[in-house]
């Protein structure tokens, strides 16, 4: 039988073991190990309360790819505000061309446009010469950095008046015969000019990555024949052309056009299906709330800056953002970073999709593999970069959730 000075001792060497914090090399060392494993370039790290309890790399820089949408997403919740709804103002001059002045909607959807024509429609708007289109909300000399401008809807180009993500919806039938494969959508010209390139099948593409025929960009060139159709279906006569320009100081105003979501119903929608186009769009507007229009690259790149500095505490060692969806291989941000940006996330943490339970926001590159959400357990933010061929973020996750749950249990006994 252990003496009375050893039973003490071995009283006291449990008590402390009960109230060593929990770190990584301690508590989670097996778990560490074995997502280390698995780690060739990468990091990742856990923070349960606000206190980093695992972690490799927390302080390298990662290409993030689309988890850097969270980042997007909070800064336009800070900085345009939750209640805040993108116009799209109609003005006419005494000549009757019709002006629409885009402000930069992401969600410029066709049924928005049938909204709007019979606004119009009910306006007394009965004939019009010209549709003149205004985009200069943007000044956008590039696209964003890292799109390739494919046929891929994700590389659509941004822009101050754009219909439906900037990509079209288009079904090619074995005859080669043309039509519209949006439900709502009228068959437009440019879809005859663009199916006619396209094999047989449903296609939904990027309108930019096609030749440019005429005077406009095929944003605005898309943007006005779906005025003009839909106008033409609410009985309003569109004698002239599709133009681009500018509204004048004596076109009299005669409808404005407030977004239909509001900006959490977009963010949902966009970290949902990680929409590049939509999720570039609110950081161009980040730009304009700081800085004013017209709406840059640089302009929002600065914003963005700024926004993490004097909000997250965040320097440029630890975070690059050359635009906001994720896309870019410029962007670089640490785990540490992140596990910042998700803190201050918390609040609006649902508007993440769910993934087996768990919010989270993937990012996936060629070579790019990326998680960033919150585990069940005390919904501890994590994050997860892998900057390597191999793509092993579940089960680095799966590690990762049994660590956070033994930690939990033994909180409890506790």
């Amino acid at each position: 039988m252990a003496s009375q000075p050893s039973r003490i001792a071995l009283i006291l060497a449990v008590v402390l073991f009960c109230c060593l914090p929990c770190q990584p090399g301690l508590l989670h060392a097996d778990q560490a190990a074995a997502a280390g494993n698995l780690i060739r370039q990468g990091g990742y790290a856990v923070a349960p309360n606000g206190h980093i309890s695992m972690a490799e790399n927390s302080d390298s820089l990662f290409v993030p790819a689309s988890t850097l949408k969270i980042l997007t997403s909070l800064a336009a919740l800070d900085m345009l505000g939750p209640d805040h709804r993108f116009a799209t103002r109609m003005s006419v001059d005494q000549h009757k061309n019709l002006y629409i002045q885009g402000g930069g909607d992401p969600f410029l959807l066709t049924e928005n446009v049938i909204a709007i024509t019979r606004k119009l429609q009910e306006a007394g708007i009965e004939r019009i010469n010209n549709l003149i289109l205004d985009e200069s909300v943007y000044q956008l000399d590039t696209q964003a950095d890292g799109c390739d401008n494919t046929t891929n809807p994700y590389d659509a180009w941004n822009g101050g008046l754009a219909v439906n993500f900037n990509s079209i919806a288009i079904r090619v039938a074995s005859d080669h015969t043309i039509s519209s494969d949006g439900p709502k959508s009228p068959f437009l010209p440019m879809m005859q000019a663009i199916g006619a390139t396209l094999p047989p099948g449903h296609h939904r593409v990027n309108v930019n990555a096609f030749k440019v025929t005429g005077r406009l960009s095929n944003t605005l060139r898309y943007s006005g024949e779906l005025f003009v159709a839909l106008l033409q279906q609410q009985q309003v006569v569109v004698q002239g052309e599709i133009m681009a320009g500018r509204v004048p100081g004596e076109a009299i105003p005669i409808l404005t056009y407030w977004s239909e979501k509001t900006l959490p119903d977009m963010l949902q929608q966009s970290l949902k299906y990680s929409n590049n186009f939509v999720a570039n769009q609110l950081f161009l507007a980040c730009g304009i709330s700081r800085f004013g229009a017209p709406a840059t690259w640089d302009k929002a790149r600065s914003a963005l800056q700024s926004y993490v500095r004097e909000h997250l505490g965040l320097s440029e060692s630890e975070l690059m953002m050359v635009e906001g969806s994720g896309l870019s291989r410029r962007n670089r941000i640490t785990p540490r970073a992140m596990l910042a940006i998700l803190r201050k996330f918390a609040p609006y943490k649902d508007l993440l999709p769910l993934k087996q339970g768990i919010p989270l926001k993937s990012g996936t590159l060629s070579g790019v593999y990326c998680y960033a959400g919150y585990l069940p357990q005390q919904h501890a933010p994590f994050v997860i970069f892998l900057n390597q061929p191999q793509n092993n973020r579940d089960e680095i996750l799966q590690i990762l959730m049994r660590g956070q749950k033994t930690k939990t249990t033994l909180t409890a006994r506790k």
